[in-house]
């Protein structure tokens, strides 16, 4: 039934690069019922980033939204109340039902200031991140103020443990895994796959490994350039092909060049068109230490690409290894090595798990089935 006036809902998420999160937004914000729920994005960024990807797909397709500066004030410690006040003045202003949080920073002022509002608030999880004694401490700050959320979205059945083991409710907690657009056009897979490895020197001879997502320690993407040195060593001519930016993209090039590897490894940088690029790789790689459920894993299966992915996070509940895609162990380039090596020798065994990727994004990770669900929260929050 179409409700007489829409769910007026804030979205607070923060953007700093075009991640998995922020993917996550936009398909919220692109796929929900507009005559029924209202979603206006709330982003805390900085003055640097006001040219991101994110902010461009919302000004396309003409949606409404807020951005809040972090860290712009010359006196740090005032940053976080001028948020808190900024963001209490849009909230008011607004006349908001509901807040749906994304991120520790989004979690502490969304809920607070929820609380402050009377209104109810839902927080989706993407996961956890521990890479220094800071984000240790903001994980923690943040697994405490969930707590007093009424709802929380856990993207992976080994987030969802976290957070029950945390102390929060296993009732406060609901499984939703992400989900992508499942549609593929085999012609247009052809055309950009053919582009695309002409851009970057490859050939269609060529066998190409890929990865997309951030540059940084958690990714793993050391253990797969490792791995791409094994496989050259080993007779495997594999090239590899890195779709992304991030902190440890200096050091990564500074280890291809040690490995003498320059010829080998492709550095693309950030890419809004990520299916386009899909299209060049023979096999997709997710070397991570730790993930939620990963968007670029979801993608890539729905464009077909057999993958190889660690068994970390919600990776294990997506893949079923040996019939549409293949398992690893987390931080072992020899087990990559392998992985990719298997592909490499069998066509057959590539276009098997490329086949069941693709049924298995269709069945379960259906992008409308995902955002009915995620509607179906915010009505019994309303209630």
């Amino acid at each position: 039934m179409t409700r007489k006036k829409p769910l007026k809902i804030a979205v607070l998420a923060t953007v700093t690069d075009f991640g998995g999160a922020e993917r996550v937004v936009l398909s919220l914000t692109e796929h929900i019922k507009n005559d029924e729920f209202d979603l206006v994005p709330i982003i805390f960024t900085v003055p640097s980033f006001t040219d991101n990807i994110f902010f461009k797909h919302l000004d396309r397709a003409g949606k409404k939204y807020y951005k809040v500066y972090v860290n712009n004030h010359k006196i740090k410690y005032l940053n976080p109340l001028a948020n808190i006040f900024e963001t209490y003045r849009l909230l008011k202003r607004n006349k908001f039902d509901l807040i749906h949080t994304h991120g520790y920073r989004a979690d502490v002022l969304g809920i607070f200031l929820a609380r402050l509002l009377g209104l109810p608030v839902i927080s989706t999880c993407h996961g956890f991140i521990s890479n220094d004694l800071h984000l240790t401490l903001y994980n923690r700050l943040d697994l405490f103020i969930l707590r007093f959320a009424r709802k929380i979205i856990a993207v992976s059945e080994s987030i969802k443990s976290s957070l029950i083991k945390s102390g929060i409710k296993e009732s406060s907690v609901t499984l939703i895994q992400n989900a992508v657009n499942g549609s593929y056009s085999v012609e247009a897979h052809t055309r950009n796959r053919k582009t695309k490895r002409k851009y970057c020197g490859m050939t269609e001879d060529d066998f190409v490994v890929g990865y997309v997502g951030r540059l940084s320690e958690e990714k793993g993407v050391g253990h797969l350039i490792e791995a791409i040195a094994l496989l050259n060593k080993s007779g495997i001519p594999a090239k590899l092909l890195i779709i992304g930016e991030g902190p440890q993209r200096i050091e990564l090039a500074d280890r291809v060049k040690r490995a003498n590897l320059e010829e080998k490894v492709f550095f693309t940088g950030f890419q809004d068109d990520v299916e386009c690029w899909l299209s060049a790789m023979d096999v997709f790689t997710l070397p991570s230490l730790t993930e939620g459920t990963p968007v670029s894993l979801l993608e890539a299966m729905a464009c077909g690409i057999p993958v190889v992915a660690t068994a970390v996070g919600g990776v294990p509940q997506v893949i079923d290894s040996g019939k549409n895609g293949v398992l690893v162990s987390p931080g072992n380039p020899q087990d990559i090595k392998e992985a990719v090596q298997l592909l490499y020798k069998s066509e057959k065994l590539r276009n098997g798990l490329s086949g069941e990727a693709q049924k298995t994004i269709n069945s379960q990770y259906n992008i409308e089935e995902w955002t009915r669900r995620i509607e179906s929260e915010y009505l019994k929050l309303e209630k």
